[in-house]
């Protein structure tokens, strides 16, 4: 026995001094194992095994590292703080792809309470949400504050950086392990003191205000029910706001990808599968002064219509108009006071958006239940889904095809998904003709039915198909019909299938904690993209914004008053636009 544990000594020994320490701190440790996966298991995979304690988030089996993060050069003064070049050191890893090499470093003094650093490839743009989507302040139009609220530090080498604040003292953000930066495998970590308590980091259920030390909270938006406690669910914010001592601070890491948030005792790391660190860090010092500083950044929340305020009734399942009708009477028999009733999809033509079904729910019979709400002084919100129907004849769908408005599969033709209708196509919000399209949808609706809000919802994207998360296209082949006479309609019936399984969109070296698995699980595939390439890799998460801007942009120009909307899928500046 005495001869086997040496053996396994020596080969860790020997691995180590080839490839490189194993001596990281636990917040630099990256997973390099599976459950139940034991020191030999490890040694022979080429990895790290140090044990952490049982139910520890720690790993016990881990990459070994040669990179030591980055060395600042060039560090010059600009109108809005400084900017430099961070140069690699040491060897790039091979871990999760390719360090980059060099990166551009912005050190932004964002206001007197605003700390700012953001950090991107030298030499390639790359993937960042775009200015025009969340409304804020580029770098070169920022002019460094006077007097600030916060001090800076930093090491050149390897590159880290402290932000202290200056009324006590208190580093708000301090980064000391060295950054690491890949093209799908960014991390940043923050340390503090151990007696912080942090809170944000949505959209999850939780039975604790405060995040618990010892988890991963990912930002992935799903389709999941808000029952499943831990799960990502239909949000992703990537801000928290830490409490210590009484006073408050905050961070917000301005990054669409998908992101794994893991909180330890004294640390948080941050780490997405994309796009560029741009990190915002808000003094305080209390809390409703963090909240104020984010608001800054992504808008304050749209003011409602008044009558929004009031007491609203909505339920799935409703049978017929008599049955919504009957139900405002018991309202009204019951001395209840009803402000507005909501309709969910049950009143659409087969379930396609800006219909109305012809036998239970007449367009007229709908159009006079409604001017009655109206006389009585009540209001009335139905629900649209994003899916539009594949199907002949149909409105918005040609209208869709003809004006080319709708996501595109990794085989340059439509992404076919399957929701309530059956076979759907997601518009594509990013299109510069998607404002006009849906705007005229919502406008045929409106004509129909004079409705005062509008509820978006599966716009995460929700899918019926793609369970298993690796269809990078789908095809109708259903001979019976898709769904079927009798089946159920959450049931898939499309035929979905991999075309390239070595595509590192649909396929990452770094998988998230997403509750689904593989990120084009229940939703669109991620070489999917949008007008101008735009990967649904990288904009996933951003799906259900772009549609509230342009859902709220229709409803200004159909009512001409205040619009009231209320929205599933959320991110960052949500609440500039809907409830």
């Amino acid at each position: 026995m005495s001869k086997i544990l040496l053996s396994i000594t020596l080969l860790s020994y020997l691995f180590n001094s080839v490839t490189g320490s194993c001596a990281l701190s636990d917040s630099a440790k990256t997973d390099c194992g599976y459950s139940g996966i034991d020191e030999s298991g490890c040694l022979a995979k080429g990895c790290c095994w140090v044990p952490a304690g049982y139910n520890s988030i720690t790993p016990w089996c881990f990459y070994s590292t040669t990179s030591t993060g980055y060395q600042l050069t060039n560090l010059i003064e600009t109108t809005y703080g400084y900017s430099g070049s961070l140069q690699l050191v040491g060897s790039s890893t091979s871990v999760y792809g390719s360090d980059i090499s060099s990166l551009t470093l912005q050190v932004i003094y964002e206001s007197a309470s605003i700390f700012r650093v953001r950090i991107t490839d030298s030499s390639n743009e790359r993937w960042e949400i775009p200015y025009t989507l969340i409304d804020r302040s580029s770098p070169d139009d920022i002019k460094k504050s006077i007097e600030t609220l916060y001090d800076f530090k930093y090491t050149s080498s390897p590159f880290t950086f402290e932000v202290i604040r200056k009324s006590d003292g208190v580093s708000i953000f301090k980064n000391s392990d060295p950054i690491v930066y890949k093209d799908q495998f960014i991390e940043l970590t923050t340390s503090f003191d151990s007696s912080s308590k942090t809170y944000g980091i949505g959209e999850s259920t939780r039975t604790n205000h405060a995040l618990e030390s010892g988890n991963t909270y990912t930002l992935w938006n799903a389709d999941i029910a808000a029952m499943s406690l831990g799960s990502n669910l239909y949000g992703a914010f990537p801000y928290y706001l830490q409490i210590l001592n009484g006073k408050a601070s905050g961070a917000m890491l301005m990054n669409s990808n998908g992101i794994d948030v893991t909180l330890r005792d004294s640390s948080l790391t941050f780490t997405t599968i994309g796009g560029i660190i741009d990190l915002y860090i808000f003094v305080g010092p209390t809390p409703s002064e963090v909240i104020s500083q984010y608001l800054s950044i992504v808008g304050l929340p749209t003011m409602m219509p008044y009558w929004s305020l009031g007491f609203h009734n909505c339920k799935y399942g409703y049978e017929s108009l008599e049955q919504v009708e009957q139900v405002v009477a018991n309202y009204t028999a019951a001395n209840i006071p009803l402000d507005t009733q909501w309709m969910d999809i049950d009143y659409m033509q087969s379930y396609r958006d800006f219909t109305i079904d012809s036998t239970n729910f007449v367009a007229s019979d709908v159009k006079s239940f409604v001017d009655s709400l109206h006389a009585n002084g009540q209001h009335f919100v139905p629900i649209i889904d994003p899916g539009i129907m594949v199907y002949s004849g149909y409105s918005a769908y040609e209208t869709g095809v003809e004006l080319d408005v709708f996501v595109k599969d990794i085989t340059g033709n439509y992404y076919l998904g399957q929701v309530w209708p059956g076979p759907t196509y997601f518009p594509d919000f990013f299109h510069p003709k998607s404002q006009d399209y849906w705007t005229a949808q919502l406008q045929s609706l409106y004509d129909l039915v004079p409705y005062d809000g509008i509820w978006i919802d599966m716009n995460e994207v929700s899918n019926f198909c793609n369970s298993d998360g690796k269809g990078q296209t789908c095809a109708n082949t259903a001979s019976a019909g898709c769904p079927a006479a009798g089946a159920s309609q959450t049931d898939c019936c499309l035929s979905c299938y991999t075309v390239d399984s070595s595509n590192s969109l649909d396929f990452p070296p770094y998988s998230i904690q997403n509750d689904y698995g593989y990120l084009s699980t229940k939703t669109m595939s991620m070489s999917s993209y949008h007008y101008n390439n735009i990967t649904v890799y990288n904009a996933h998460n951003l799906y259900g914004l772009t549609e509230q801007i342009a859902t709220k942009n229709a409803l200004s120009t159909i009512r001409e008053q205040r619009p009231f909307l209320l929205t599933r899928s959320s991110f960052l500046s949500t609440g500039k636009h809907s409830a």
